[in-house]
């Protein structure tokens, strides 16, 4: 008799082990995460993985969607909680799914901790935070202030490291006063996540300047920004804007490739490159479009090489191209042909493949590809837009079904 209760208590022990295993599960969603994040390039709070999107909505709040399914879910799981945002009435949210400041970016999972970076304090507003939480995004704190910066755009979470970009445009005094309002500034900067220090890499000036790209390789940091050239003031580009503003710009614009060694912390400028309609840091190498052609600069040999494939391709009106993305060594771009079609191509090795064409109202823009994931922006049969995803299998043999994940903030 007593083997029979032992046993049933076992079982017991068992049947309430999966049923609050599986209620822990219901509630709690943040429970896998797959691969490292991108950002996207144009909304700073935006990360993507192969499984995953993060993104703020217009209140703030926190979303999680899950590529497989589509589901779109705020990041809270608290019982009953009403996800009030952030307002005067509400100056210390109790959803930890609400994030507010002015600058708000970088939001991901990382070695079991979400991190946030902005400022959500009344302090001085050319000084950043980087929150730690706990992967359900509660007990939230900040860690590591990261002052002189004002504007974030891009971030990375690789090996033990945050990397961002970053650019500045007014100055402030002691007592935190704007002493100027014109004062262009761009750079990066990078965290340790063993001992939470700072550092930022050489800090570059330059009319209108601003980060373009990062990367991170083993280390080392490449980023590219994008600058007038030291002829060009203010009052030049405002004489511009009244003839040929994109010859103007075509002229007198140049992007600048940087390496940042994390360890010895020294910058290193690689290369100038001038005269170009678009530039696209690629991992360490940068592919750019000129007048004559396309090109990829390898930042290891410090050789250009012609994509003659892809000119070969293209019309020669280069305002038809929109840059490439890279799944590994293969490369994504799209044009816009004569008859206003959009054709996208993949260029595998030396070779262009032609992977499907669609009427320009119906076209898609890539956002970024992750794994097997292929992230677009869209409009949808209503006119408005979307973020999807497309599988990257489905991309190569040319069928777009695409997943509708969100519609952008109006």
């Amino acid at each position: 008799m007593k083997k029979r209760y032992w046993f049933i208590s076992i079982i017991s022990v068992f049947i309430l082990g999966a049923v609050f295993f599986s209620l822990t599960r219901k509630r709690n969603n943040h429970s896998t995460f797959y691969g490292e994040y991108m950002y996207d390039s144009l909304e700073s709070s935006c990360s993507y993985s192969e499984k995953n999107v993060f993104y703020l909505d217009a209140s703030g709040i926190l979303h999680l969607i899950d590529t497989d399914s589509g589901k779109d879910i705020i990041y809270c799981d608290k019982p009953n909680c009403t996800h009030e945002r952030y307002s005067h009435n509400n100056e210390n949210p109790s959803c930890p799914a609400v994030f507010y400041g002015l600058c708000k970016s970088g939001i991901v999972v990382h070695n079991g901790h979400l991190y946030f970076l902005g400022n959500m304090t009344d302090e001085d507003f050319c000084t950043q935070y980087l929150y730690e939480m706990d992967v359900n995004g509660e007990n939230r704190k900040s860690v590591v202030a990261l002052p002189g910066i004002e504007n974030i755009r891009y971030v990375l979470y690789r090996d033990n490291y945050v990397i961002g970009g970053y650019y500045n445009r007014v100055e402030l005094n002691d007592e935190n006063q704007i002493i100027n309002e014109n004062k262009p500034e761009a750079g990066i900067f990078v965290i340790d996540l063993e001992n939470y220090e700072f550092y930022k890499g050489e800090i570059l000036t330059g009319e209108q300047i601003n980060i373009t790209d990062i990367s991170y390789e083993n280390g080392f940091v490449y980023y590219s920004i994008v600058r007038f050239n030291d002829d060009v003031t203010e009052k030049v580009i405002a004489d511009a804007t009244e003839g040929d503003f994109a010859d103007f710009i075509y002229n007198n614009r140049m992007y600048e490739i940087h390496k940042y060694d994390i360890k010895n912390k020294e910058d290193v400028l690689i290369t100038v490159i001038d005269h170009v309609y678009g530039l696209d840091l690629i991992g360490m190498d940068a592919y750019y479009t000129t007048k004559d052609g396309y090109y990829k600069f390898d930042t290891a040999s410090g050789e250009k090489v012609s994509l003659d494939a892809v000119k070969k391709t293209v019309p020669e009106d280069k305002a038809f191209f929109s840059g490439f993305k890279s799944d590994g060594n293969d490369l994504y771009f799209r044009y816009r042909d004569e008859s206003n079609e959009c054709v996208y191509c993949r260029l595998k090795e030396n070779d262009v493949i032609e992977l499907m064409r669609l009427p320009a109202e119906k076209a898609f823009g890539f956002v970024c590809i992750c794994g097997t994931s292929v992230y677009i922006n869209y409009n949808d049969d209503e006119g408005k837009f979307c973020l999807g995803v497309i599988n990257i299998n489905d991309l190569n043999s040319g069928v777009y079904k695409p997943m509708k994940l969100r519609y952008y903030n109006e």
